[in-house]
């Protein structure tokens, strides 16, 4: 595509024999899935991709997982049909930063001063971690753990280390905490809450968690706030203090959370609610413009509310229901969040908001390594659930949730009985 090329005709009315023009502002995977079904639905429209990052688009999860411990390679993590975009059509720009969008013109500028012309928007720019302050953490020996290159970063140090201090004691923090221990590290993991999971899970996986670490040689230090963290040179130790005390080690992963890439929408003037905020079609505020995946705050309405989802299914499947709705075509994205970790062997999955409900129900005994916790509504029905290396139960539950229905608590508390749904209904996602 002539990225220079200015917009003349109406958005809807095809140049010379070709569709329209489709720009997509990030390559991970929310951007690449919608890349790729934007291709497949329409054969003549005019498909871009912009990424910030360089090289092809990679899938992010394995990263605090089997690419720390060393069981797969940099190019297995390239996304399907990603080393096909030339053969699909796509034109995919990395290494290239958006840094305004033109609404009035229908355009978006890069860094370098590129233009690309639009005639329908896709805002996929993710998310990035949030770090501590400037004025607590410096040093090379302080990791932040996000992309590719983060990773590689990490992974080498983890070779030489003797102690990694983990600061915070969330899913991803958690999951490169098992990862250095399984390399043989000693491993401390800070957490500034009284337990780990303090956000959004119930306090009976968090206790599992905990024990779990411990069980496996991980010290936890909770209620610990970091004052300070400083990092020497590339072999440097790093000091971490506290009120009352400090602690050291050969170097520190912050992970503390992520915040979403908004900057981009707000400096355009599309509404932004700890998210940008988009309708079931992830269409915005201008009818032009959508987004997907984990930047947007978006209707679940199962939930009857909005919210972000930090995870991969959001940046797997809301992308395919805005790629429908950027070619015109009924859509409407109605999953519920749904997450999943591995540590130590084990695999724990979430569904719906497991903290949001007002009595859990246990099925099986959570103190083994397989057992559902249930969050039940004051009407009984489920509205969330968590469970320990029993993905069937998730799926049972996923039905459950949607259907909007009470469940038996006998059903519920029986781990061998299946949970009987009442299907609502309700259109497809994508």
């Amino acid at each position: 595509m002539d990225a220079e090329r200015t917009r003349a005709e109406p958005p809807d009315t095809p140049r010379k024999g070709q569709g329209l023009r489709h720009v997509i502002v990030g390559a991970g995977l929310a951007g690449h899935r919608a890349a790729v079904e934007l291709r497949r639905l329409d054969t003549t429209a005019q498909v871009t991709l912009l990424g910030a990052e360089p090289g092809l688009p990679y899938d992010r999860p394995p990263l605090s997982k089997e690419f720390l411990l060393g069981q797969i390679r940099p190019e297995a993590l390239v996304l399907k049909e990603a080393a096909d975009y030339a053969a699909l059509g796509i034109a995919h720009h990395p290494a290239t930063q958006v840094v305004e969008i033109d609404r009035a013109a229908q355009r978006v500028t890069a860094g370098d001063g590129r233009h690309f012309p639009y005639d329908r928007l896709l805002l996929a720019t993710g998310s990035r971690p949030c770090g501590l302050p400037a004025a607590l953490a410096e040093g090379e020996a302080v990791h932040l753990l996000r992309s590719l290159a983060d990773a590689e970063r990490l992974g080498a140090a983890l070779t030489q280390a003797r102690h990694v201090a983990v600061v915070g004691g969330g899913f991803i923090g958690l999951e490169v905490a098992a990862a250095a221990r399984m390399r043989g590290c000693a491993v401390t993991v800070v957490e500034a809450a009284p337990r780990l999971l303090a956000r959004g899970m119930p306090a009976a996986l968090a206790d599992w968690v905990a024990a779990l670490h411990r069980a496996e040689g991980v010290e936890l230090r909770l209620g610990a706030c970091v004052e300070a963290l400083t990092g020497g040179g590339a072999a440097g130790a790093v000091s971490l203090g506290f009120a009352g005390g400090a602690l050291q080690a050969d170097l520190a992963v912050v992970g503390i959370g992520i915040r979403p890439n908004v900057e981009l929408a707000m400096t355009a003037g599309l509404p932004v609610q700890d998210g940008i905020l988009v309708d079931e079609a992830c269409r915005t505020a201008d009818p032009l413009i959508f987004a997907a995946g984990e930047v947007t705050c978006h209707p679940v309405p199962a939930l009857g509310r909005r919210l972000r989802v930090e995870s991969w299914r959001t940046a797997s499947e809301q992308p395919l229901t805005a790629a429908r709705a950027m070619c015109g075509l009924p859509a409407r994205y109605v999953e519920l969040p749904w997450l999943w970790s591995d540590q130590f062997g084990c695999n724990i999955q979430s569904i719906g908001l497991p903290d949001a409900g007002v009595e859990l129900v246990a099925r099986g005994d959570v103190t083994t390594r397989k057992w559902t916790l249930v969050a039940l509504d004051e009407a009984g029905r489920p509205v969330g659930a968590v469970a320990v290396n029993n993905g069937r139960d998730i799926g049972m539950l996923r039905q459950a949730i949607r259907a909007g229905q009470p469940v038996p608590r006998a059903l519920l508390a029986d781990p061998a009985a299946r949970i009987p749904v009442a299907h609502r209904a309700e259109a497809a996602s994508g």
